[in-house]
């Protein structure tokens, strides 16, 4: 069993480091990657502590999940098996706090503008905290504060905070739609990147993306040769899902990932290794990955 999706608190996930490597053995996994958000501060923990490299026995694959635009549209690209301290370095220059801090109180301005343009009711006195809070977040709490909005949303839309967030990100009809690519780098730049690095990139978890036709997406992006993989398996994927996408890798010769998306405590039914209950992704798709080394201490 492996599981080459997960977060500790180096992004968005509440188990450090620490906690996760023990968790990571206590379930037996075989190999193991930390795909934090926009950061591989995990691995340097590691490189440095010799406590932390003694508690896991498994193997571990660098990785990271990256946040990046794809024909206007918001998604996730998984890279794994790249040079650390290239990546790192990038990282560190490209998402600095003041940037990272000055974007979050742009998307959040931008839309409370939009709210105004559509005519969408949120609080006169609306206020945000970069340092602690998510603009969406901020903006869909008070959204369903008026039930005079709701005509505006479906009631999935309504009901849900990660449909709000995921449609608002993606469906270009959406009346809260937002181009993240001011933000945040293109698909485009980071395939170049990554391959520059000697690393590969994965598209993430295609079927959280509320898309109108999900694998003429996915053509879009295999048209120009952007990626070298899938995410065929992850936690929120139907097993209709998981088939069509080994289909597609088989029929298009790419390589295949998959992982729980393990946040910790954080949607904490979603477990490691397993998911919601029965993920256990085999190793073998590893096979035809050619890993340069897995991760040395």
């Amino acid at each position: 069993m492996i599981d080459l999706h997960c977060h500790t608190t180096n992004s968005d996930g509440t188990w450090t480091v620490e906690e996760l490597l023990k968790k990571a053995q206590e379930i037996n996994l075989e190999v193991l990657s930390i795909t934090d958000h926009d950061s591989v501060k995990s691995y340097f923990e590691i490189q440095k502590n010799k406590e932390l490299q003694n508690i896991f026995k498994g193997n571990i694959i660098d990785g990271v999940e990256l946040n990046c635009v794809f024909d206007g549209i918001k998604i996730e690209a998984l890279a794994y098996d790249f040079d650390l301290d290239k990546v790192n370095n990038w990282l560190d220059e490209y998402y600095t706090p003041e940037k990272n801090r000055n974007g979050l109180i742009e998307e959040f301005n931008d839309l409370v503008d939009i709210c105004k343009k559509q005519g969408i009711k949120i609080e006169k006195d609306l206020k945000y905290n970069p340092y602690t809070e998510y603009p969406v977040d901020v903006i869909y709490y008070s959204i369903i504060k008026f039930e005079e909005n709701k005509k505006f949303f479906t009631e999935e839309q309504w009901t849900s905070k990660s449909v709000f967030f995921r449609t608002c990100t993606v469906d270009k009809s959406f009346p809260l739609y937002r181009d993240f690519s001011k933000q945040m780098p293109t698909l485009e730049f980071l395939s170049e990147f990554i391959h520059k690095c000697g690393g590969k990139i994965f598209l993430a978890h295609l079927y959280k993306y509320k898309l109108n036709n999900h694998i003429e997406y996915l053509d879009n992006i295999i048209e120009k040769k952007l990626i070298d993989g899938i995410e065929v398996y992850h936690s929120s994927f139907t097993k209709e899902q998981i088939q069509t996408l080994e289909q597609y890798c088989k029929n298009n010769k790419l390589l295949m990932s998959g992982g729980s998306d393990c946040h910790g405590e954080r949607k904490k039914e979603r477990k490691l290794g397993i998911g919601y209950g029965n993920l256990n992704i085999n190793k073998k798709i590893l096979a035809n990955w050619h890993i340069k080394s897995i991760f040395q201490f």
